[in-house]
This record gives C-alpha cells, sequence and structure tokens, in this order.
C-alpha cells in the first residue's frame, strides 16, 4: 500500500511539474486563460503570503457577500452595477449608477457593518457597461494580477485588482515602496486608462 502510494504522489509531483512551465509559457499567447491560471496560482500562495489574520479574512469575505445581497434586494439600486470589494475592512465601490441618491445609498449600506473600518466610494454616474466592455476589463486584471505574480518587487497575494471600463484599482495591505511597483506593474499593461490606488499602508 505504501509503495503504490508513493509512486502517486511521485507522478503528482511530476505532472506538476511540467505543467507549470506550460502555463508560463502560455501565458504570453493565450490572454484568456490568465485569470484561471494565475488565480489558482495566488490562491495557494495566499495561504503562505496573507497578511490579514485568518478572521479578517473571513470578515472580509463575509462583509463582500452581505454588501451585495443588500444592494440587490434594494429597489433603489435596481439596475445599477456595483461592484464591492473588501481588503482588511476597506471596503471599495466600483462599477456604475444613475443617480447621487444611489450613489449615497450605496455607501450607506457599506458602512452599517461594524466589520466596515472605511468605505471608498468610486462609483461612476453613468449608463450601464456593455459585454465588450466587461470582457476586456477582465482581461485587464488578468494581466495585472499575472505580471504582478512574476515580479517579486510586487506582492501580487496581498493586492486585489479591480477593473471599471479601463480604470484599475489596486487594494491591498502594503508598503510604499510596494505599492508604487504595483502601480508601475499596472501601468505597462495594455488599455489601462487610469489607476487607482486604495492602499493601507504598512508602518515600515
Amino acid at each position: 500500500m505504501i509503495m503504490p502510494a508513493l509512486r502517486a504522489f511521485h507522478r503528482l509531483d511530476v505532472r506538476r511539474g511540467l505543467i507549470i512551465p506550460c502555463l508560463v509559457f502560455c501565458l504570453p499567447t493565450l490572454s484568456g486563460c490568465i485569470p484561471a491560471v494565475v488565480g489558482g496560482a495566488i490562491g495557494g500562495a495566499e495561504l503562505v503570503t496573507e497578511r490579514r489574520t485568518v478572521q479578517r479574512v473571513i470578515s472580509d469575505n463575509s462583509l463582500e457577500i452581505k454588501i451585495r445581497g443588500v444592494n440587490k434586494q434594494d429597489e433603489l439600486l435596481a439596475n445599477t452595477n456595483i461592484s464591492v470589494t473588501a481588503f482588511n475592512g476597506w471596503v471599495l465601490l466600483s462599477g456604475e449608477v444613475a443617480t447621487e441618491e444611489q450613489k449615497r445609498k450605496a455607501e450607506e449600506t457599506a458602512k452599517s457593518y461594524e466589520e466596515t473600518r472605511r468605505v471608498i466610494n468610486k462609483l461612476e454616474l453613468s449608463g450601464l457597461a456593455g459585454l465588450v466592455s466587461g470582457a476586456n476589463d477582465a482581461i485587464i486584471t488578468g494581466k495585472v494580477k499575472s505580471t504582478m505574480y512574476i515580479n517579486s518587487s510586487a506582492p501580487a497575494t496581498n493586492i486585489k485588482v479591480v477593473t471599471e471600463r479601463g480604470v484599475v484599482f489596486l487594494m491591498g495591505l502594503v508598503t510604499k515602496e510596494e505599492g508604487e511597483h504595483a502601480v508601475g506593474v499596472a501601468k505597462n499593461i495594455s488599455g489601462v486608462r487610469e489607476i487607482v490606488k486604495v492602499f493601507e499602508y504598512m508602518v515600515e
């Protein structure tokens, strides 16, 4: 029983060794697969390098779910596109709404939870983004994350990347130097119109 198990483990290890170089090779030519490939790689790394406590990670995930749920049920916020991203108690609101009243309401909802430490309201007053725009944003996000993951100076595992109509929001817990490295990475990605820093800086 022991020897078959060892052989199976060895085969799995070999597959990983073959798969990783293959994925790196594919990145420049298959941009569509970048978010899935890099997301999986980063997900594993976050278990080791995550700067938030386990409780805070759970709290952030729960906070996003709760705020999104309330927004979906609120009649005032019908026909809006509100993205909610939480990191270390900071909540970023991005996307599109039609009126100032909707923008204020979304912010009030995000502030109503005790887990929320700060709300950054970047909702735009405009029509909803189309499918093509959304697809382009997803590609940009994937490219920024993948490039940061390769660039050791930019801590990809501690930065969330959100893209709305070519505007890239960089959110996370970083040093000022790390934040600037991340901005430098995003600036070199095709299709990026603007970069917005939503960093909480660590004391160095």
